[in-house]
């Protein structure tokens, strides 16, 4: 597994180069925030997400593993939650924020247990 796509927990700007942990920084900074009008900070995550989960497509091509592959869908259904929280229809879905944030940190924590990279 790359040294980008491997789990972790928010430090905040120090881990700015590593998508994932980025994002989660700004997931959490969204929900601590809970800002009635959505902006940068779902668009930053949002492409942050992306970037995560174009490492883990490169990854799975490579293995073909059922793990990788599990972690990939995880981390789509995250990514249409927050791209569901950036233009929502009503209120900005907060509960819906925070378990696409736990599933998240779950694929993070599990993102090296293939072993293959």
């Amino acid at each position: 597994m790359s040294g980008t796509a491997q789990g972790g927990t928010a430090q905040g700007e120090a881990d700015a180069s590593r998508p994932g942990d980025r994002a989660l920084h700004l997931l959490d900074k969204l929900l601590t925030e809970r800002p009635e009008r959505v902006g940068h900070d779902f668009s930053e995550a949002t492409r942050c997400l992306s970037a995560y989960r174009d490492e883990l497509i490169a990854i799975w091509r490579r293995t073909l593993d059922a793990a990788d592959k599990r972690r990939l869908d995880q981390v789509n259904a995250v990514l249409s939650v927050v791209i569901g929280g950036h233009y929502p229809l009503g209120p900005v879905p907060w509960p819906e924020i925070e378990k696409a944030r736990r599933m998240f940190v779950s694929v993070m924590n599990g993102a090296g247990s293939s072993g293959t990279a």
